[in-house]
């Protein structure tokens, strides 16, 4: 009697998750960092320009754009590792500004811009939660074989947060599947006062949840208009490791005609900061000393009466009191003493601005 072989298995083994990797074998696959700004900015990273409204960061974009499609320095600083092909995506609404401030930058640099073929631009796109916009997207970044693509979404992006957040990860995903680096320029969703912007602040932006890599700008000082001067602090960081902190100076031209950028390092900007608030103290003091004197009767106008009424410390009096005599703002009042008084204080007067 023949016994029927036992039934075999129909499972397979289930393959084994975990992977297991020598020291040695981490270090070969680790591939090598590959850099668009050596240092500052990767390859194949999403990266995030984030600031509020109004501090410059659609001119960075622009100037970082240029830098890397010619070879040069973004802000006339960071070196390209090397030439790339880059795009830049907006709005049509953006067509003019952007046009104006690639024109400014093509002049600073030196650079030919209608003869800059690794620069092309989108700015026609309206919508590009839209699958169509995205598939002609795609199509635009594969034809010109793109390496980074800026994305402007201040003309793109919808109305609700999460959405917003949705589409630029969608956009994202899209740029890397094709092998070029998003950077995404990006507003905060409130208002800042004059400082500098840490990683913290990146919660505040729609773009937090695809940043590796950032640059956050924001005013050093209020914007004097008219003036085409922009004081900024610009904070670079990254998944990389890379962090530093840059003072940056934008000189416009009052007709916005030209685009000058000086690159400066944290202690000028302090020693900078300290001579302001130095001057911000000596001119308070100094109207207030002139109110004094003003309403002082001019036969007790003698300095020590003058600092009683002021109530200000020895130390600050005699700065301010010496800062108005070599401003010719306080003179010796005409003598009308009884000559045979010999120690007399003399009276002082002041001396209107008009004089």
């Amino acid at each position: 009697m023949q016994v029927a072989d036992a039934p075999q298995s129909m499972e397979q083994p289930l393959a084994n998750p975990f992977t297991e990797l020598t020291c040695a074998q981490l270090l070969a696959e680790q591939p090598p960092q590959a850099w668009l700004l050596p240092g500052m900015l990767q390859q194949h990273e999403p990266a995030v320009i984030v600031g509020p409204s109004k501090s410059l960061k659609s001119s960075l974009a622009v100037d970082l754009g240029g830098a890397l499609a010619s070879g040069g320095k973004f802000l006339g600083q960071f070196a390209a590792d090397r030439t790339f092909r880059v795009g830049f995506v907006g709005g049509d609404a953006a067509r003019a500004a952007l046009t104006d401030l690639a024109q400014r930058w093509s002049a600073a640099a030196d650079v030919d811009l209608a003869a800059l073929e690794t620069l092309v631009w989108s700015l026609s796109v309206a919508n590009l939660s839209d699958p169509a916009s995205l598939q002609r997207l795609k199509d635009w970044i594969g034809r010109h074989q793109l390496e980074v693509v800026l994305i402007d979404v201040a003309d793109l992006a919808t109305t609700s947060r999460r959405a917003q957040a949705m589409q630029l990860r969608e956009l994202v995903r899209c740029c890397l599947e094709l092998g070029a680096t998003p950077i995404v320029c990006c507003p905060t969703r409130k208002e800042l006062p004059p400082r500098a912007l840490g990683a913290a602040d990146l919660a505040s932006a729609a773009d937090n949840a695809i940043a590796r890599q950032w640059l956050l700008v924001n005013r050093r000082q209020a914007f004097e208009p008219g003036s085409g001067r922009h004081q900024l602090w610009l904070t670079l960081g990254g998944s990389a490791g890379q962090s530093s902190l840059w003072g940056v100076d934008v000189d416009e031209g009052q007709a916005c005609d030209k685009w000058k950028v000086l690159l400066r390092d944290v202690p000028s900007i302090a020693e900078e900061t300290a001579q302001l608030a130095a001057k911000s103290q000596i001119e308070h003091l100094r109207w207030k000393l002139r109110g004094v004197m003003s309403q002082i009767d001019p036969a007790q106008a003698t300095k020590l009466k003058i600092r009683e009424q002021s109530g200000m410390s020895g130390t600050k009096f005699g700065l301010t009191w010496q800062y108005l005599i070599n401003a010719g703002e306080i003179r010796l009042a005409p003598s009308n003493r009884d000559p045979h008084m010999r120690h007399a204080e003399p009276r002082y007067r002041l001396v209107e601005l008009a004089e």
